[in-house]
């Protein structure tokens, strides 16, 4: 069994022993998990929303229409806006 300490602010520093089984590094994704009263952590890929392409496209659209005040809503509008580029 491998120890920890629950800090300031809930913080709690993952052993580098258990980094280095799960082979984990600075800024990847975990998730938490309870069952049967126990804390269980999940490394988690994470797969970008968009390609490349599309936030080129989004950032074109921000550029082209940043002083026309157009507005989309979240979802399918703006999906919708970038598949027509």
């Amino acid at each position: 069994m491998i120890l920890g300490k629950i800090k300031y602010k809930n913080q709690v520093t993952l052993p580098s022993k258990i980094v280095k089984i799960l082979g984990l590094k600075q800024d990847d994704a975990i998730s938490f998990a309870i069952k049967n009263g126990q804390i269980i952590i999940i490394p988690v890929q994470v797969e970008p929303r968009y390609t490349p392409q599309e936030l080129q496209a989004i950032d074109k659209i921000v550029a082209d229409e940043k002083n026309e005040a157009k507005a989309f809503q979240v979802g399918k509008d703006f999906e919708r806006a970038i598949e027509d580029l």
